[in-house]
């Protein structure tokens, strides 16, 4: 597609783009005083400069294979856009993107802008460039997709330029772990390795009894490496609950767990009498033997405690096995139910922030869990 260019002095005046350009609004070429612009293109034929600035800019390098898993296009949603920042001789030296995911925003599907690979060269660094790129960005989704929510994770250095483009901080991603064994932690206290194992020995048997308080006669938790035709039915049924969501539907699930060129996960199916009645996804962690869930659902609190009552029970089985974690959004309704089962809050350390130009963004209940990153 044809790129639309926008000078990022005009963005940074909140000046809206004008042109003809029916998909993207392009506009003749106009510099900003320091001969900076911007321009927004799609995915397809940019893939080495996006790949090139994103592991510029990131401790740890990524492959074309992902970055063309992470741009797919899932059905029924717009097209993945590219934002640049440019030299006044067309260098590409910033970039962020938007690609669309779906959303279940007070329980009506819609497609909303995820933004990521948010990127900038050290060299252009504190010259509020990077401002000027986000308020281009955000610009240009208020005047394309006017009324829609856009969400993002941030970096620290993200967050500090989309605060000033207008966007909300509404809260934190607060982690919450489940000890499955604790030696390593009373072993900082007794200095003894063989103390400590023994001292945390009986932990498993207390958190058997514990867990198995929630596990209700006939609960049944089935864990397979592909996704089972059952458990997608039951993703494919809507929330029954309000506030915004990232959709976890068939199409969704493939691509983001089954599709993953890196990450290998499992997908757990609770049912009882014969009735499927959650799903949870989750990844080994190899680095301490751990599992980290990224998504569930169940159709109430009595079967999401069972599930994750049954998923400790599977972990405490495994003797290697150390901890279940995921993070949760801060006013997620579900935190409870992890906690009710022994999961312990941790410190939060990550923020998202939401941005809608006709405010309804800022005033949803946002259920965030690892699935709405797309890492």
């Amino acid at each position: 597609m044809r790129a639309c260019t926008f000078p990022c002095a005009a963005a940074t005046r909140g000046c809206p783009a004008v042109g003809t350009d029916k998909d993207s609004g392009a506009d003749p070429r106009m510099h900003s005083n320091e001969g900076f612009y911007c321009e927004v293109t799609g995915f397809e034929g940019f893939e080495p400069e996006i790949l090139r600035l994103r592991n510029a800019n990131r401790e740890h390098p990524e492959t074309l294979e992902y970055l063309r898993w992470r741009y797919q296009v899932l059905p029924d949603a717009p097209q993945t856009r590219v934002f640049w920042l440019l030299t006044p001789d067309g260098q590409r030296v910033g970039m962020g993107s938007a690609v669309f995911r779906p959303y279940w925003i007070d329980r009506t599907r819609t497609q909303i802008a995820v933004l990521g690979d948010i990127s900038l060269d050290v060299p252009w660094r504190g010259r509020g460039l990077g401002l000027q790129l986000m308020r281009f960005m955000t610009s240009w989704l208020d005047q394309h997709f006017p009324g829609r929510a856009a969400f993002v994770i941030p970096t620290e250095a993200a967050q500090r330029s989309l605060t000033a483009a207008g966007w909300v901080t509404l809260g934190v991603l607060v982690p919450h772990v489940y000890l499955l064994d604790t030696t390593r932690y009373v072993r900082a206290l007794v200095r003894s390795g063989w103390l400590a194992a023994r001292i945390a020995r009986p932990w498993r048997a207390i958190a058997r009894l514990l867990a198995r308080r929630h596990v209700p006669r006939g609960g049944v938790l089935r864990v397979t490496d592909i996704l089972e035709e059952s458990l997608l039915e039951f993703a494919a049924a809507p929330p029954t609950i309000a506030g915004a969501m990232h959709d976890i539907g068939p199409d969704t699930l493939r691509w983001r767990y089954a599709q993953h060129p890196h990450t290998r996960f499992s997908f757990a199916t609770f049912s009882r009498a014969g009735q499927v009645r959650g799903l949870l996804v989750f990844a080994e962690d190899t680095l301490d033997v751990s599992y980290s869930i990224y998504d569930f659902a169940a159709l109430s609190a009595a079967d999401l405690r069972a599930m994750l009552a049954l998923c400790i029970l599977r972990g405490l089985a495994t003797p290697e096995c150390t901890a279940l974690r995921i993070q949760l959004g801060e006013r997620h309704p579900d935190a409870a139910c992890f906690r009710g089962v022994g999961f312990i809050a941790r410190h939060a350390d990550t923020v998202f922030q939401v941005h809608s130009n006709d405010g309804t963004a800022e005033r949803l209940v946002w259920h965030v869990t690892p699935g709405d990153k797309d890492t």
